[in-house]
This record gives C-alpha cells, sequence and structure tokens, in this order.
C-alpha cells in the first residue's frame, strides 16, 4: 500500500511539473496513462485534452441577444439548475446568466435547438466545478460537444442503430430480448449518449469517467462505456420477462446511476477491452455521427444502419485482420455463403464455403454442414491457421437479390444467440474490386470464364437456372412461400427475417454472465473487475 502511495505520488510531481513546463497532449497522456486525475490538475488537464488551452474568448463575438423561440424555458432550466449549487443568491444569478449565455450562442453558431432535458446543462455543470473563467466554459463545451457527443440522439438516429447493432455483437441474447419487447436504445440510453453520463452519474464518479475518457480521446467510447453498462445488467434484465415495457426502460435507464468511484477504472477497462473485440471498420464509414459540420454528414447512413441484419464488416478490415498473428485484436472465421459453382470459381483461400441454398432447399445437409463449421472453425483456432477466429464473418456476392439467401443464413445464426456475428460489406464484388490487380495470387482457383464479376453473362445464365427452379413445383407449400418471400424487395425481406429472430426460440449459446464470474449482485450490481476477468480468460 506505501508502495502504491510513493508512485501516486511521483506520477503526481511528474504530472505539476510538465503542466508548468506547457506539455502537449502526447506528453500528458504518458505521465497519467488514464489514471484519476488529482483535483488541483483536473481543469488544466481537461482543457489541453480538449485542445482549447490557451484558446481566445470565442464567446466573445456573442451580440448577447437571448431571442431563441426557446429562450423562455433555457432561462427557467439554467435557474433551476444553479439551486443546486451551495451559492450565494448573487452568485446564482451570475451563474445562470453564463450558462444561458453559453447555450444561446452555441445554439445561435452551430443552428441547433436547445430542449429541456437534453443534458447540456449538467455537461456544463461537470465544467463548473472546475471553477473556469466564462470564456473556458464555453470553449470546453464547445470542445467537448463537437468530437464526443453525437450530433443526434433522437428517436432512430445513427448513433442508436449503431448502437443497437453493436449490442447485437456482443450480447445476441439480451439485444433480442429488448427487440422482443420493443424497447429500442433511444428509450433508456439518450441520455447516456448525450450527456457522457453527465446526466445519470455523481459529480466524482462523472469526473473520474471524463479523466479517462478525454485521455483515451475515443469518441465512440461512450458506445462501448454503454454496452458495459448492459452486460454488468445482463442477468438482472432477463429476469423482467413479465414486466412492462416503461419498468424495464426506467429500470435500465437508471443503472448508471449506481456506479461508484471505485467502479469506475474497472469500468473503462471494460470497455476498452470491447471495443478491442469489436471489428473497427465502423468507426471510419460513421465518423460523422460526430462533429459540427453537417457537410460530412451522408443521408444513406441511418437507413444503412436501420437495415442492416448486423454489423458490417469492410472488406479491407476483413483481408488485413486476417493477416495478422494470431492475438493481434479481431481476427475472423470467414464463412463463404456463394452458390457452390461462384464458390469453385474464385473464393478467398481461408473462407469455409456455406452454401446458403442448402437453409432452405436442403435443410438436413445445411445443418451438417453448419456443424462441420463450427467444428473446422476450433480446429483452426487450434491450429493457429490464419482461417482461425472466433468472429464468424458472411460474405455473399454482393447482389441484392441473390443474396437474401445469405440474410436468412445470417438470421439463422443470430437466432442461435451465436455471438460475434458481422457480414463482409460488398460481398465477393468488393473483394473482387479490393484484388483486381492481384486475383490470380489473392484467390483460390478463380476463373474468369466463370467470374460472375469477370464475366457478368455467367451471373445472367445462373439466373435463369435459379428461376426455372424456382418455377418448378416442389410438393410443398410451405417452402413456396418462403420463396415467393424471397422475391420481396430487400427492407422488406429483412423486417420478416428480424422478426424471424425474436419470435423463434432456439438453443442459447452462453457467454459471460453473473454465473460463469462467481461474483454475487449488489442489488443488481456486478463488480466490473469480475466481468474484466472473466472476459480476459474466455
Amino acid at each position: 500500500m506505501a508502495d502504491g502511495g510513493i508512485e501516486d505520488t511521483v506520477w503526481h510531481r511528474e504530472l505539476e511539473e510538465a503542466l508548468d513546463e506547457g506539455c502537449d497532449f502526447g506528453a500528458l497522456r504518458n505521465i497519467c496513462k488514464g489514471r484519476g486525475l488529482p483535483n488541483q490538475f483536473r481543469a488544466q488537464v481537461w482543457k489541453i485534452c480538449l485542445n482549447v488551452s490557451g484558446k481566445g474568448d470565442s464567446l466573445s463575438s456573442f451580440d448577447g441577444i437571448f431571442d431563441m423561440t426557446e429562450q423562455d424555458t433555457l432561462r427557467h432550466d439554467c435557474r433551476d439548475f444553479v439551486d443546486k449549487f451551495n451559492n450565494s443568491e448573487e452568485e446564482k444569478l451570475s451563474l445562470a446568466s453564463d450558462l444561458e449565455s453559453v447555450i444561446t450562442y452555441y445554439c445561435k453558431s452551430r443552428d441547433v435547438t436547445y430542449c429541456h432535458g437534453n443534458g447540456w446543462l449538467e455537461i456544463l455543470g461537470a465544467f463548473i466545478t472546475l471553477n473556469l473563467e466564462r470564456s473556458d466554459l464555453y470553449n470546453c463545451f464547445y470542445a467537448l460537444m463537437s468530437k464526443f457527443i453525437p450530433r443526434d440522439v433522437r428517436k432512430e438516429s445513427r448513433a442508436f442503430n449503431l448502437f443497437r447493432l453493436l449490442l447485437l455483437y456482443h450480447e445476441p441474447e439480451l439485444c433480442n430480448f429488448l427487440d422482443t419487447k420493443k424497447i429500442t436504445p433511444d428509450m433508456y440510453a439518450k441520455q447516456w449518449l448525450g450527456s457522457l453520463f453527465a446526466s445519470n452519474c455523481t459529480i466524482p464518479v462523472l469526473q473520474i469517467i471524463w479523466d479517462v475518457y478525454l485521455q483515451t480521446a475515443d469518441t465512440f467510447l461512450i458506445f462501448f462505456l454503454s454496452l458495459v453498462i448492459l452486460v454488468n445488467a445482463k442477468d438482472h434484465i432477463l429476469t423482467l420477462t413479465g414486466e412492462g415495457k416503461q419498468t424495464i426502460v426506467t429500470s435500465i435507464a437508471e443503472f448508471p446511476c449506481q456506479l461508484e468511484a471505485e467502479d469506475v477504472e474497472d469500468f473503462c477497462s471494460l470497455a476498452q477491452y470491447y471495443a478491442s473485440k469489436t471489428p473497427q471498420s465502423f468507426r471510419r464509414d460513421y465518423q460523422s455521427i460526430f462533429g459540427t459540420s453537417i457537410a460530412n454528414l451522408r443521408s444513406d447512413e441511418g437507413t444503412t444502419l436501420s437495415h442492416a441484419l448486423c454489423l458490417p464488416v469492410s472488406m479491407s478490415e476483413l483481408l488485413q485482420n486476417n493477416q495478422q498473428s494470431a492475438g493481434d485484436g479481431v481476427r475472423f472465421f470467414v464463412v463463404d455463403c456463394r452458390p457452390a459453382e461462384q464458390y469453385n470459381s474464385g473464393h478467398l483461400p481461408i473462407a469455409f464455403h456455406l452454401d446458403a441454398n442448402l437453409l432452405l432447399e436442403q435443410p438436413t445437409e445445411f445443418a451438417q454442414a453448419v456443424k462441420a463449421l463450427f467444428a473446422a472453425q476450433q480446429q483452426a483456432i487450434k491450429a493457429g491457421s490464419l482461417a482461425g477466429g472466433e468472429h464468424l464473418c458472411f460474405m455473399g456476392s454482393g447482389r441484392e437479390e441473390e443474396d437474401q439467401y445469405v440474410h436468412m443464413v445470417v438470421a439463422h445464426f443470430l437466432q442461435r444467440k451465436s455471438q460475434y456475428i458481422s457480414m463482409a460489406a460488398g460481398g465477393f464484388s468488393a473483394l473482387h474490386r479490393l484484388l483486381v490487380e492481384v486475383l490470380d495470387s489473392g484467390l483460390t482457383n478463380h476463373t474468369t470464364k466463370h467470374c460472375i464479376v469477370c464475366t457478368p453473362e455467367a451471373a445472367q445464365c445462373e439466373e435463369d437456372i435459379s428461376e426455372d427452379l424456382t418455377n418448378h413445383d416442389r410438393g410443398a407449400s410451405f417452402m413456396n412461400k418462403i420463396t415467393s418471400t424471397f422475391k420481396t424487395k430487400s427492407a422488406t425481406v429483412k423486417e420478416k427475417v428480424i422478426d424471424f429472430i425474436k419470435n423463434e426460440q432456439a438453443p442459447i449459446e452462453r457467454h459471460v454472465s453473473s454465473h460463469d464470474t462467481g461474483k454475487p449482485y449488489r442489488g443488481v450490481k456486478l463488480t466490473y473487475l469480475c466481468i474484466l476477468q472473466a472476459c480476459k480468460q474466455s
């Protein structure tokens, strides 16, 4: 214990000296190493992390006109908020005026609207405790909002669609339970994402969370912190099956309130662990969730996420990760679900073939193929093969109508509550484009004549054969109905697939839970360290 105290004192002195010398963010991170900060240094460190140290007074450009439509609501909220502080009445009036000025100028400069209970005042409250000057108060608020707060936290926004996909990736059982209850992330996590837990945690707890958060500088960390909240409470949530929807939502929304200061280090470490066990390409594709400029906003991203059956993985990440040595980040077991003739005309050397058509046409053979898939996966992992990975990534042809069968296969695995399920974005067509200069070496058995990308006529021939098979009377009305369903539009098919996942029951593959850790709940609270240890051992 004494040695720990001496070590703490040493890095505190080192931090103080570095701050006196005007250190940069990199030097600060090397000293602090993701630890909670001493109170006396927090203001300086946060300003460096937010890149506002020494910045001018942006608020000086404010014209002092308070004429927003929601101005009365904002003014009333500011006055109510400052009543929580133990200041004199004069100080409260001054503080309320500063808060109103900051938010009014922020709304006008970004052309956004203030809404009661959106968490902005709570965010400012965390900065107020640092006794910042008004100019620093605005600069810190603007920087945090711009870099770390999703710009849109309304229902069905891209942020919540992405969070659901991350939850489905890591905790499919819990995700499907919430889907069945028609509970969407915006119902319980709006304040989590919209205020970085400022609306949910006490100031001492929040300060330590932000200490780590700002040092990490990971804009997406809030998604994994929120994920850990649900993982921690999973067993409790699943016992609420008989409760009403609003009761469950309220219970989940209040979980962060139970965090204590001693939980934060393990809480953040566990979030970083989950982040390391997640494909990374979504970060690049959906970075526009954050920021101040609407120029980077793509209108189709929200639609893409809301219609995604599972987490998409870029083809470049898929190839890169499986060239790494074992143990480095996420490793995929690639499942090529194209028809046999397409697979035999060119495929990744590491890909396992599972013909998606078998699911409908020969279900017995499909079941056997799935067993073989899991056996091959375990053998590859055990052998340390480049093909070995615990994360299943399914690949189709990249042609929408044909890939409906692939979606059904993915739905089958999601129905089984299988963890780590993803789809290769763009399918074989995207792979082909990526390897266009090295097709012969990058693909096994690539045959230009029969490759549907190189020779589109080959694809047309397959479509004609498929149509003949579809029109053929198979003598089973049930199969005919399913075949008919696959001829509908993509979004409709995916909706039916999602309903299939929700409503059908299947054996559950168990993952980390409180029973695995052996640690009982304190109420519904499980020590984060226990979960972290269990994850690292799995």
